[in-house]
Formats: structure tokens, sequence, C-alpha cells
């Protein structure tokens, strides 16, 4: 007896339509109806009957359908058991991160191992769409990032925001400005890093309304060539707050960028179809309970 035949006429039975069946299995009508045909004639024995309205349960059928339920529920019970066993014994959970946040992430695994000694963290540094595409496959168990939309594929839970702040040399001619408006950032090329392009956009929005328009930026990678290029007085950077007010500022302008929402929101992705086991789900929890007091005591020192 084949398992998937069985799961096909489970479907069938219970939605008393091939056709409903099909469109819950993601497959056709016909394969449908040959798993069936193939599960009666294995059997001897006609398991479903067609009538003008509906498909109804043969005596046999009836029979089938509640053993097999309880069969495959007790299949299905068995198999996360010995996933949870396996998942006990591994007590590995791995998260990824991007570079601005991993610098912080090990003092928070620090304080996890102390209450949980028997798990092993592994913290992976990674780009925001590696960060992304190692959850979507599995080589990672969490995600800490900032996340712009949930889209189908992930779950976010958003556990601080944080705002942008321009940065320049004291030199520079925009360095005796308190705050900038858009506009005033049309005579000045911004540089940044590629996962922040979408808050350029929307700088250069707000100053098309007003019929201006912001020069081409410099792009890069990472933050450390970014902060290179702020440190070698190339230009305006656009910074998380909490790094640009990290450490000593004193060669540099940290200037309030007015009249757009520069928010960029943080917090724990996992993959939508991942089911969480102990260890993982203790990490989370312990992520969401510690990770506001610290950005509120201010000792999040760089992102």
């Amino acid at each position: 007896m084949d398992l998937v035949e069985l799961e096909t006429f489970i479907a069938v039975a219970q939605a008393g339509s091939f056709s409903v069946a099909a469109t819950n299995l993601h497959v056709t009508q016909p394969t449908v109806t040959g798993r069936v045909q193939r599960l009666e004639h294995s059997l001897g024995t006609q398991l479903l009957r067609r009538t003008t309205r509906q498909v109804e349960v043969t005596a046999d059928g009836a029979l089938l359908l509640a053993e097999s339920i309880k069969a495959l529920n007790g299949l299905s019970n068995l198999v996360r058991h010995f996933r949870s066993q396996v998942e006990l014994a591994r007590e590995t959970v791995i998260v990824a991160a991007t570079p601005m946040l991993a610098t912080f992430m090990p003092s928070v695994v620090k304080g996890y191992l102390e209450q949980f000694p028997g798990v092993t963290v592994e913290l992976r540094d990674l780009q925001h769409a590696d960060v992304l595409a190692a959850i979507d496959d599995g080589s990672a168990d969490i995600g800490v990032i900032a996340f712009e939309g949930a889209g189908t594929k992930f779950r976010f839970e958003p556990l601080w925001t944080d705002d942008m702040l321009l940065v320049v040399p004291r030199g520079h001619p925009l360095a005796s400005f308190e705050r900038v408006s858009p506009a005033d950032l049309t005579t000045h090329a911004l540089m940044l890093i590629e996962q922040h392009q979408r808050l350029r956009a929307v700088i250069a929005e707000a100053a098309e309304q007003q019929g201006l328009h912001l020069p081409p930026s410099r792009v890069v990678a990472n933050l450390n060539t970014l902060l290179g290029m702020l440190n070698a007085g190339m230009g305006p950077a656009l910074l998380p707050r909490s790094l640009a007010t990290r450490g000593d500022t004193a060669d540099h302008a940290l200037i309030e960028i007015e009249g757009v929402d520069l928010a960029r929101h943080f917090g724990i992705v996992i993959a939508k179809r991942k089911v969480l086991n102990s260890s993982e789900q203790s990490f989370c929890r312990y992520l969401t309970q510690s990770i506001p007091p610290l950005i509120a005591a201010q000792h999040l020192h760089q992102l």
C-alpha cells in the first residue's frame, strides 16, 4: 500500500470531492483519481462511490478511513518524537546577523548561555541578503536583522526601532547644520551601504515632490568600507543613529534629517514553515526580553 495513495484517499473522503481534494493536495484531478483507483485495485475492493452530487465512502472505505487516520496520526507522532530527540541531542541554535548587529550579539549570546549552559549557539556574520537566504534554506535557524516586509517566506518579530542620521566630516559645508531637509541634500552625493538604498529612495522621493533631484549616491557593500570613506572625508554618510553616536564623534558632525521617516525596524526573522525546537524558542524569548532593555539603557554601542 502506497502512503501517498492512502493520504489521497483520505483527502477525497474528507472533502467528499475529487476536485476539492486535488486543489487541497496541489495536484491535478486525474492524478487524484489514478491514486485512488490504484489503491482500490491493490486492496481488491471499492472504497469510494460517486453520486450525482458528491463522493460517498463505502463500508470498506469507512473502515479504511478510520484506521488509516489513526495509523497516520501515530506515524506523525513518531516522526515528531524522533525529530525532537535529534534536536535535543543537537541542542545547537544557529543565529545569522548582519555585521552591524553581529558586533553586539556576542554579549547577548553570553547572557543566554549563562542561563542555558547546555545549548550551543553558533553566530554567523552575513550580509543582509545572505541572512535571509540562510533562514530560507535552513542553514540558519534564526535571523537578527532590519526587516522591511514580511512577504510569504518569513515571520518577523520586531524588537526595536532605529532611525538614521547624516554624518559629515567637520570641514564639510553641511557640518554647521543641526538639521537638514531632503532639499538640502540635492547638492551632495550621499554615501551609504547597499541595504540602506530604500532609505535613500525615501529622501529622493521627498526631494522630487519639490521638483528637486538627488545626485547619484556612492553605494558600497559593507559598513567598514563606508566608515573608511567617511573617515577619509569623502562626503556625507547615511548611518544608523546608534552607530553614528557611538564613541568619539569629534571628527564628524551628526545632523538630523527632517521631513522624512527613516525608521528601520530590527528584530527576529524566522522561516514561516519552520517549527522552532525548545532551544530555539528559549533563545527567541531571551532576545525578546534582553534586547529592549539594552536599547533603553543605551548599552547597545553599535548596530
